[in-house]
């Protein structure tokens, strides 16, 4: 059985700090409140303008210099694991927990919006980022996505894998690999529309950069099953994206 491989080590963090929120008695201990993720009701947020940027649709004001105000949910990305048992089904797993070789496991993320969905896999913070979606084998190879649609990452493996087989396997050595999710409401031009197009990997100043330009105020609670985390974007002054760190923490 031949699948995608990543050494990993789980953990979701700004500033490496989630784990110790999210842990308690083997159980996510996250605010229980769930009801962040079905309310979407509109809030007005100043549309910011950012350098490399294309709107997935005109904005209101065709003055740039004019401040923008929308009435719009804040962004949300709601991400889960999922362990792959021997028999192929899957089931969702403590975050927390430490993985070891062999371990097969799926990336599940779930955005609450219209909007544009990146995820990036670094082997140690000081590598180069290589996308993992889009992928032209889920979604069509586009990175734009739908409200409320799930993708399951890895969802589509090469020629010879069994549907239930396709995983991320843990690999030796233990270490610490990062995932980057972003979720934007416009395109990012510096980030690449495909992975065909990131051949070379991502540059980490170029991430380091993006993150540093990203809203601050980000809220994570619980999301609507036992380990999934959801995050909000709370800044009404710049909602334009989430990006979200995990720390993958692998042992032998």
């Amino acid at each position: 059985m031949r699948s995608n491989s990543f050494g990993f080590r789980l953990a979701a963090v700004a500033a490496g700090a989630l784990l110790a929120q999210i842990t308690l008695g083997g159980r996510a201990a996250l605010a229980q409140d769930n009801s962040s993720l079905v309310d979407d009701r509109p809030v007005a947020i100043v549309r910011k303008e950012k350098p490399n940027r294309r709107p997935r649709r005109p904005r209101r004001s065709p003055v740039r210099a004019r401040q923008v105000v929308e009435r719009v949910p804040l962004l949300r990305l709601q991400w889960r694991v999922l362990k792959v048992r021997e028999d192929g089904t899957q089931e969702e797993t403590n975050p927390s927990a430490i993985f070891h070789v062999g371990d097969r496991l799926r990336l599940a993320v779930r955005p609450n919006q219209d909007g544009y969905l990146y995820v990036i896999h670094q082997t140690a913070p000081n590598q180069p980022g290589q996308i993992v979606f889009p992928d032209s084998r889920v979604n069509g190879g586009r990175n734009d996505v739908e409200r409320a649609q799930e993708f399951i990452l890895p969802s589509n493996c090469p020629p010879g894998i069994k549907p239930q087989d396709c995983s991320l396997i843990v690999a030796p050595p233990a270490g610490q690999e990062i995932f980057t999710l972003v979720f934007s409401r416009d395109l990012i031009l510096d980030l690449p529309a495909s992975a065909a197009d990131a051949a070379g990997g991502i540059s980490p100043l170029i991430l380091l950069k993006l993150r540093e330009g990203s809203g601050k105020m980000l809220r994570r609670t619980r999301g609507n099953s036992p380990f999934a985390v959801l995050v909000i974007n709370t800044d009404t002054k710049d909602n334009e994206e989430i990006f979200e760190t995990l720390v993958l923490n692998k042992g032998m």
